[in-house]
């Protein structure tokens, strides 16, 4: 009887122009449904602060400071610059099917794949996202275990291994994953009011940090004085790896442009937060570092030692009151960021591969955020290498997908969708059984390419340019063997 009352779901299209309809429920959740016009209330601030909110990001500062310990200031501000302008395109682009049409991600890559061969993109960005949430929550504990080393020295003495690190960071690993879990439960409401106070103190400790840094150096000149040797692969790489720092983004900004009033929001709301104000967040960072290798003349083979933002404070001031301040500052804010920037996607996706089983937000995110610990960000983060040949690696495979959207959509659709098609079985969007093959060949090609790059050492320039090379690759293809077919 359950089971016949699931088969007549209704759905009600008409704030979309196309009526009202009966569906199946194989497909159906109500958090993957097109929103009600009611509900798209989001205007251009909602967007701006959004950014500016993910844009304090210790993952983000720690990588500027990387980059500017490798490259210099100008040069680390150029690829920094470089990377995230060229990424606001692809965020408008594939925002717009958010904004236009109501819908999530996992259920914007339907028209693409197929109903049932979108669960490839969703597992794929799920596991990305999952990655990120490892990253932030390892980062996290460090930020903890420094603001504790600063007031008890003796900590850093409890050694014992557990799971690969000393006792005193696993206990501070496990103390931020625990916060983290408390927010799923409690609500993002709660963090949200910590954050427009964590927010601004931030920027108020760092920015007061650049100050004092730029005073003690005698001026902005010498910090560009600071500068390193690179050759065009390896800039290019660096920009590839950056995009793939908000390569997820690129394809979740649909679970936050549904919300958007119209395309002018979000389109304003993201050109201020992404290339504007986690840019300027990243130019206090590579500020701050740059200031510290002028000063303090550290080689950048103890980079990995000096990008932590506690442990700046504290060589630059040695006043442990600051240090608390920007310890428990930059922890409010990062787990804000965790949950909203690295749960919020992977939820969507648990739920739409698993629909009648992972009815609830806060049951999926659990789940979420135990899986993540099977990533052990702490045998591997530590290495400067590895992270930025993962961020490439990610990007090349997020890039695909993205590539394989903005053809279909844009190009081929010409904006235009059949919601009801969207859950249902035999429909528009079905192809060959639920699967779109040729999208599928299309992303293995476009993410192979840049791995081949990568295993073979002659042909690393088809790796170099990651996230750039397997968005035109799958933008291309995926037009070529539709012979750009329009709907």
């Amino acid at each position: 009887m359950a089971q016949e009352k699931l088969s007549n779901l209704k759905l009600d299209l008409s704030d979309y122009g196309q009526g009202q309809a009966t569906i199946s429920p194989d497909y159906y959740n109500e958090n993957l449904i097109p929103v009600p016009k009611a509900m798209k209330n989001w205007n251009w601030i909602n967007y701006s602060t959004i950014w500016a909110g993910m844009s304090h990001n210790v993952v983000a500062f720690e990588l500027a400071g990387l980059l500017t310990f490798q490259y210099g200031a100008p040069l680390a501000l150029f690829i920094i610059g470089f990377a995230y302008g060229t990424l606001l395109i692809a965020l408008y682009l594939n925002g717009h099917i958010g904004a236009k049409w109501g819908i999530p991600y996992p259920v914007a890559v339907r028209p693409m794949f197929g109903l049932k061969g979108s669960s490839l993109p969703v597992i794929m960005r799920a596991a990305v996202a999952l990655f990120w949430f490892a990253v932030q929550t390892y980062v996290g504990g460090t930020l903890i275990d420094a603001v504790i080393s600063v007031f008890y020295p003796s900590w850093e003495s409890l050694t014992a291994n557990i799971l690969g690190m000393p006792a005193h960071l696993a206990i501070s690993f496990f103390i931020f994953w625990f916060l983290n879990v408390i927010v799923l439960f409690r609500g993002m409401n709660e963090v949200k009011n910590f954050e427009l106070i964590a927010g601004p103190l931030i920027v108020v400790t760092l920015g007061g940090l650049f100050a004092y840094g730029i005073e003690r150096a005698h001026g902005l000149g010498p910090l560009f004085t600071v500068t390193g040797s690179a050759t065009p692969a390896e800039i290019g790489l660096s920009i590839a790896s950056m995009a793939g720092v908000w390569a997820t983004l690129v394809l979740n900004i649909p679970d936050f442009t549904r919300f958007s009033k119209s395309q002018k929001d979000q389109l304003i709301g993201q050109a201020i937060g992404l290339p504007i104000v986690v840019t300027l967040f990243s130019f206090i960072a590579v500020g701050i570092t740059s200031t510290m290798s002028y000063i303090y003349h550290i080689p950048s083979s103890e980079a990995l030692k000096y990008v932590n933002p506690v442990n700046i404070m504290y060589l630059f001031t040695g006043n442990q009151f600051l240090v608390l301040i920007t310890g428990l500052s930059l922890v409010i804010a990062t787990v804000s960021v965790n949950v909203a920037a690295n749960i919020v996607s992977p939820v969507y996706d648990l739920i739409a591969l698993f629909p009648r089983k992972l009815k609830t937000w806060s049951v999926s995110a659990i789940v979420a955020a135990i899986v993540a610990l099977f990533y052990v960000p702490q045998l591997w983060y530590n290495n400067a290498s590895t992270i930025f040949n993962l961020l490439n690696i990610i990007g090349a495979g997020l890039g695909a997908i993205a590539g394989i959207m903005i053809a279909d959509y844009w190009i081929m659709r010409k904006t235009n969708l059949s919601l009801v098609d969207l859950f249902m079985p035999r429909g528009q969007y079905w192809y060959s059984e639920g699967i779109n093959w040729k999208a599928i060949l299309v992303l293995a090609v476009a993410f192979g390419i840049p791995i081949i790059g990568f295993a073979i050492p002659s042909l690393s320039p088809l790796y170099d340019y990651g996230w750039y090379l397997s968005v035109a690759v799958s933008l291309l293809l995926y037009l070529a063997l539709n012979k750009v077919k329009k709907y």
